[in-house]
């Protein structure tokens, strides 16, 4: 109840996002919990082509080396760079392209914090840049992500 209200109060706030704008969000959405509430992902600020969110770290986000598994950097960097490509407009944005180069190892943080700005915003498509540093500021990766601008149907 408390996840399905955060979602409705972010998407009346910063003009929403898949979940909040796709007609019929139960019978064919992503529905009241998703991905990012599974894996930890908060969104701290959003705006349109901008967006800041991050993950306290738990000891499921790590990989068997014990660093922070690189799936968990890409998925902040796609879900935050995707925020800041929908926020405030009428269209969701489902990812068809995205390149990370993992910089750094992330281990001793307590959290990875991923910062995305939207660097072209099209008619048909949005390329935003994402930098995810570790809790002291250092650079692990940075991405480059394409999404389409996918229209809710009438």
């Amino acid at each position: 109840m408390e996840q399905e209200s955060r979602r409705e109060a972010e998407g009346k706030a910063g003009g929403g996002s898949y979940a909040d704008i796709w007609p019929d969000r139960e019978a064919g959405g992503p529905g009241r919990m998703d991905f990012r509430d599974h894996i930890g992902i908060e969104i701290l600020e959003k705006r349109p082509g901008y967006a800041r969110g991050q993950i306290v770290l738990k000891p499921w986000h790590l990989n068997v080396l014990g660093i922070v598994h690189g799936g968990v950097l890409f998925s902040l960097a796609d879900t935050v760079a995707g925020t800041a490509a929908c926020t405030g407009r009428d269209y969701a944005v489902p990812t068809v392209n995205g390149l990370i180069s993992y910089l750094k190892a992330g281990h001793r943080t307590s959290r990875i914090v991923a910062e995305a700005e939207e660097i072209k915003n099209g008619n048909a498509f949005s390329v935003c840049e994402c930098r995810i540093c570790d809790d002291q500021g250092k650079l692990l990766a940075t991405t480059t992500m394409t999404y389409y601008h996918l229209k809710p149907r009438a």
